[in-house]
């Protein structure tokens, strides 16, 4: 009779945002949207949009459904849907997407591969293959030394 109605939880995430100031480091998989706006070294693995900011950086490797690239990447993009370059981006490594765009200015310096079959990238896959110990420790050990915030989302 007085039984309280119980809301649905909301599948709805909360953004994850690397905010600028220091250097941050590690390895980010999560389903929720990323926001780059600072220094970023490791590997991001992210079901949903990522962008990345006209100032940020990230040196290594990003693997998405959806990116928008701003700053500069040291690494290989895996991207299952669109990719975006904007005005004056660059990306130092491989492209792979299923829709590629860019704008202005902006540069690949690696193969940029364009492929409908790209929609059948799994993250997980990826994921898999790149959270193993030795990589982890790689990255901690090249950036130990630098100001920095370790980030792990899962």
């Amino acid at each position: 009779m007085f039984n309280k109605k119980t809301e649905p939880a909301s599948d709805m995430r909360p953004a994850v945002q690397v905010v600028s100031g220091g250097v941050y480091f590690g390895i980010i998989k999560t389903a929720s949207p990323i926001r780059i706006e600072g220094d970023f070294k490791g590997i991001i693995f992210c079901t949903n949009k990522v962008i990345i900011d006209k100032k940020a950086s990230v040196n290594g490797d990003i693997l998405c459904h959806e990116i928008v690239i701003g700053g500069v990447i040291e690494g290989n993009v895996i991207c299952k849907s669109k990719c975006v370059l904007s005005e004056d981006a660059i990306v130092n490594g491989v492209v792979r997407t299923c829709k590629f765009e860019n704008g202005e200015n902006s540069s690949v310096t690696g193969p940029v591969y364009v492929n409908k079959e790209n929609m059948n990238i799994d993250v997980e896959e990826y994921y898999e293959l790149f959270n193993k110990k030795e990589t982890l420790e790689k990255i901690k050990s090249e950036y130990f030394s630098l100001p920095q915030k370790l980030i792990l989302i899962n």
